[in-house]
């Protein structure tokens, strides 16, 4: 994914905290810690709260000042409902765009389309087609005059699937199988019926949840059951193996 330009301290540290995320230093659940931020970073403890509260409104950070906080963690049912919401409202949205969208807008909706093809057909994991999947999805509700239910459509799953569970998400489907579920949108969206086009959205989400759900949680109890494992071993005698294992996660 393509990164802008932090200008703050504080956009620093949220752009930081994210990447952590991105490259599995953090993991959900676990406790963050500010003044290591905050050394990390060479700024001080004030804009790494700052980013901290943001991300929490971003729902990828849970807790309070007063107490620790951590990376979220999401149960299996609230990773679908997340994805339930976003498929309906995106599906929603789009019809609402309907009546606006034009030649020149369905042309374009088929390029973008083309590009991911392109690029489905050179890449490994979907991490590449993130910026794609993007586009694709923001063209078609370009002519929603709705911003609001837009805003919540794109935001209702976004931070699980781009951010708290990306590891997962990269290998979720094949480049191939990611190509053709984008196609089959847009036939929806080209058809112009209605019922089809809200039904397609919101399986398309619903598939994508149910198996990021089966993956990232299934993950995760794998993780604490090796990380339980590796703790035994090293009271055993195996000192520090937890901390190696935990480190190259």
């Amino acid at each position: 994914m393509i990164r802008a330009k932090c200008t703050t301290f504080s956009e620093q540290a949220r752009a930081y905290i994210k990447d952590c995320l991105l490259n599995g230093t953090l993991r959900p659940g676990d406790p963050i810690k500010e003044s290591q931020i905050a050394e990390t970073l060479g700024i001080s403890r004030g804009p790494v709260r700052d980013a901290l509260m943001t991300l929490q409104q971003e729902g990828l950070v849970m807790g309070s000042p007063q107490k620790c906080r951590h990376i979220r963690a999401m149960t299996a049912r609230e990773i679908e409902e997340s994805y339930f919401l976003g498929g309906t409202l995106e599906g929603v949205c789009i019809v609402l765009a309907l009546p606006h969208v034009t030649k020149a807008d369905f042309a374009g909706f088929e390029e973008i389309l083309a590009q991911m093809k392109r690029e489905s057909q050179r890449v490994r994991g979907l991490s590449a087609l993130s910026d794609i999947d993007e586009t694709f999805h923001d063209a078609l509700m370009a002519k929603c005059h709705n911003t609001l239910m837009v805003d919540v459509a794109r935001k209702a799953c976004s931070h699980i699937s781009k951010f708290l569970y990306y590891k997962a998400w990269d290998t979720l489907f094949t480049p191939a199988e990611f190509y053709e579920r984008h196609k089959i949108i847009l036939d929806a969206v080209k058809s112009k019926d209605t019922q089809l086009i809200e039904f397609t959205l919101r399986e398309h989400y619903l598939e994508s949840g149910r198996r990021l759900a089966r993956e990232a949680v299934d993950g995760a109890d794998a993780a604490a059951g090796a990380e339980r494992t590796d703790g035994s071993a090293g009271a055993n005698g195996a000192d520090g193996a937890r901390g190696t294992i935990r480190k190259k996660a």
